[in-house]
């Protein structure tokens, strides 16, 4: 997690985090590599706001995809400008 941000994520995130992964199986939502050790799994907040932790604004991705998304979104200009100042 970026220093910068950090402080805008809430205290239990590990939890949400957690528990989000686990509720989707322990699989990316993008290409489907589970998490096994080699594999490190994300949660990402797709519309780029670490407060707003509402079940359809989180997706698990693996790290390769949530890489991917942050490079695409930021290509087309999805981010908040919050976010824009990390990069």
């Amino acid at each position: 997690m970026h220093p910068l941000t950090k402080a805008k994520y809430p205290k239990d995130w590990r939890t949400i985090s957690e528990e989000t992964i686990s509720q989707r199986h322990g699989l990316c939502q993008k290409c489907g590599i589970e998490c096994d050790g080699v594999h490190v799994l994300t949660v990402h907040h797709k519309d780029y706001d670490p407060s707003n932790n509402n079940p359809d604004n989180l997706e698990v991705l693996c790290q390769g995809c949530h890489f991917r998304r942050q490079i695409e979104d930021k290509k087309y200009g999805l981010r908040s400008p919050a976010q824009m100042e990390m990069f």
